[in-house]
């Protein structure tokens, strides 16, 4: 079951009832976390939780603006949720105490939901992880297996617009975003739109994207910001065996990384024509590397356009395809 539906439906049987206080997310990803935060987060603002404080935390953190969050006492009676992001489980030494104030501060003024994103066994020994998982509402955000990609698809288009999916259909779009929850909703969000059919089979689909290269393009965007090194080497292959040319989409990823360059300086980005998930793959893949490399990155891309258009580029060996798989390789090299 999807973890927005199950978010949804915990919510429901609330409905005129107390929400519950605490909630843990718990997974990497990004897709589930964001939409069990939005359902929470709707929820909460519909039964008069005005209040919003957000934060995020790693390693030795100063956690003294979330003690204020916590202790905060509204004049007017308001009610508050507060919204607190773990990305690892690298908490540092006053974390476990952090935790154990939201614990204690999730009542009925205050919501607490916290997300832990990447952890492993030996987390869940841990006292604080415990403690979280005894007292919340757990709400799992793990990435979903490969074999069960398919159904999830079907059940996703069936609650986007009432339409029946063949599983040829669902198996070949599961194969082609390769299990990446963010590429796979963007490809339903546009099948739907661009199939009108009541039941929609394999046909419908690759008739829909008329380029099948179009989904390759997609789940390059999103295998360049998580920094899959294996996929994006594996995509630039097959954009370069269909024949696809480089300017058509180059434009996109060289904009990102202006964004993610942006962001690091602290300044806002435009965020026109992209929707919350891609700004927080952007923001997650900016917190992964460094802003001189940012720079490196939007400069070797601006050679593969040179490149790509015949234009002689210092250095280089010609190949655009080549030197495209090196720039987008670089954001997955492990910050230094």
């Amino acid at each position: 079951m999807a973890v927005r539906n199950s978010v949804d439906q915990l919510l429901k049987s609330k409905a005129g009832g107390a929400l519950p206080p605490l909630w843990f997310i718990l997974g990497d990803e990004p897709l589930l976390a964001i939409e069990a935060q939005d359902s929470i987060r709707r929820a909460a603002f519909a039964n008069g939780y005005t209040e919003r404080k957000s934060f995020s935390f790693e390693g030795n953190a100063d956690y003294s603006e979330l003690y204020e969050a916590l202790g905060d006492m509204s004049l007017f009676g308001e009610k508050s949720l507060i919204e607190v992001t773990f990305p690892r489980s690298t908490i540092g030494r006053n974390g476990p105490e952090a935790v154990k104030a939201m614990i204690k501060a999730a009542d009925e003024t205050k919501i607490v939901v916290v997300s832990l994103l990447q952890y492993d066994w030996t987390t869940e020994k841990k006292d604080w992880f415990i403690a979280l998982k005894n007292n919340a509402k757990l709400i799992s955000a793990e990435p979903i297996p490969r074999n069960r990609l398919p159904l999830w698809i079907t059940e996703r288009i069936q609650a986007v617009s009432g339409q029946a999916l063949s599983a040829e259909a669902a198996d070949f779009i599961a194969e082609k975003t390769e299990g990446n929850l963010l590429a796979t909703l963007q490809e339903i969000q546009k099948l739907t739109l661009l199939c009108q059919k009541p039941e929609i089979d394999l046909n419908d689909v690759i008739d829909a994207v008329s380029d099948v290269s179009r989904f390759d393009q997609e789940a390059l965007f999103i295998a360049f910001l998580e920094g899959d090194a294996g996929r994006v080497s594996k995509i630039i292959d097959s954009l370069e065996a269909e024949n696809i040319q480089i300017p058509s989409f180059l434009w996109r990823l060289s904009d990102d990384v202006r964004r993610m360059i942006l962001h690091k300086q602290g300044r806002k980005f435009s965020s026109f024509g992209i929707d919350s998930n891609h700004i927080f793959a952007l923001k997650k893949a900016a917190g992964r590397t460094t802003l001189k490399r940012l720079e490196l990155i939007l400069h070797r891309l601006s050679e593969v356009d040179r490149l790509s258009k015949g234009l002689f580029v210092e250095k280089s060996d010609g190949n655009a395809w080549q030197e495209l798989k090196a720039a987008c390789l670089l954001l997955a090299a492990k910050k230094r």
